[in-house]
């Protein structure tokens, strides 16, 4: 019994460990590409122009320019 205690332990531990590092990542990348976009904006650069290389919609670009006001 301790053993099948043991085993669920270890496969709920994996398992949200994972999940956790995936959601860390998501969002440490999210926050990464809002950062880069946020410097082409204060650049200058045009907002169909960042959406089309960041393969983005341009209204998540606007969105980000609004933020920035």
């Amino acid at each position: 019994m301790e053993l099948v205690r043991q085993e669920v332990f270890e496969r709920g531990f994996k398992q949200g460990f994972e999940q956790g590092f995936k959601q860390g990542f998501e969002q440490g990348f999210e926050q990464a590409m809002k950062q880069v976009i946020t410097g082409l904006i204060e650049k200058g650069a045009e907002d169909e122009w960042i959406a089309d290389v960041a393969k983005l919609p341009v209204t998540k670009i606007r969105e980000i320019r609004i933020e920035l006001k």
